[in-house]
């Protein structure tokens, strides 16, 4: 599952703040920033994730089925697969779809990550509804930190792209974390960010509140 964590303006800047500072209060529930404190809510959705590596799975008509009978009503997948976004045109169920690590250098470009929108989303909104956007998958703790650096860079620029597309409104950009992002986790006022992606954070953690965008974490 993907916690998603929604940041206002001030709970954001102190996050930034905790980032610049190596430090981090980890948070065990799904919750929504006020201005003033946090209020707790009750879970209102269920998702999953749609993984698509395996043998004999069965097609995505026949999954689709199986989640509107489980009531799943949020669904991520690790791509954009064109069958998937298809078949769940006209349904109930929320997809997200994902940005695979090795595309983030050329999506850095904004007419790349313009043509990207304009090739891999447009054509299925607002049939399939689409509701994020994960760029990358736990960028800060994959085997190759090269890609670290075009995290931020690409996640603007696919984010413009849904501007210019009139997607923004409905589409939110950020990427799921791993919670080993974290070199301390406990007690959580001793949490802390691994120095090697503590200075990535806040400018991560920049992009999500001026766009107001999530915080997931897997």
């Amino acid at each position: 599952q993907t916690l998603s964590l929604s940041l206002s303006a001030s709970m954001s800047k102190m996050l930034s703040r905790i980032a610049m500072t190596n430090s981090i209060v980890l948070l065990l529930f799904s919750f929504t920033f006020l201005e003033h404190g946090l209020l707790f809510q009750r879970v209102s959705s269920l998702g999953i994730n749609y993984g698509q590596v395996g043998d004999n799975l069965p097609p995505p008509d026949k999954v689709l089925q199986l989640l509107s009978s489980l009531h799943i009503n949020k669904t991520r997948i690790y791509d954009t697969n064109p069958q998937i976004l298809t078949s769940f045109a006209n349904s109930n169920i929320e997809l997200f779809v994902t940005i695979e690590n090795q595309m983030l250098p050329s999506l850095v470009d904004p007419q790349q990550a313009l043509q990207w929108v304009t090739s891999r989303i447009k054509p299925y909104f607002p049939a399939t509804k689409i509701g994020g956007i994960a760029v990358g998958n736990e960028l800060y703790t994959d085997d190759d930190s090269s890609l670290i650096g075009y995290l931020v860079p690409a996640m603007i620029s696919i984010h413009g792209a849904l501007v210019q597309t009139g997607l923004d409104k409905y589409i939110q950009v950020s990427t799921p974390n791993s919670l080993s992002i974290l070199q301390e986790s406990y007690p959580p006022s001793a949490g802390c960010f691994r120095p090697e992606v503590a200075g990535v954070m806040t400018q991560l953690l920049s992009f999500l509140r001026s766009t107001k965008s999530p915080f997931w974490i897997n």
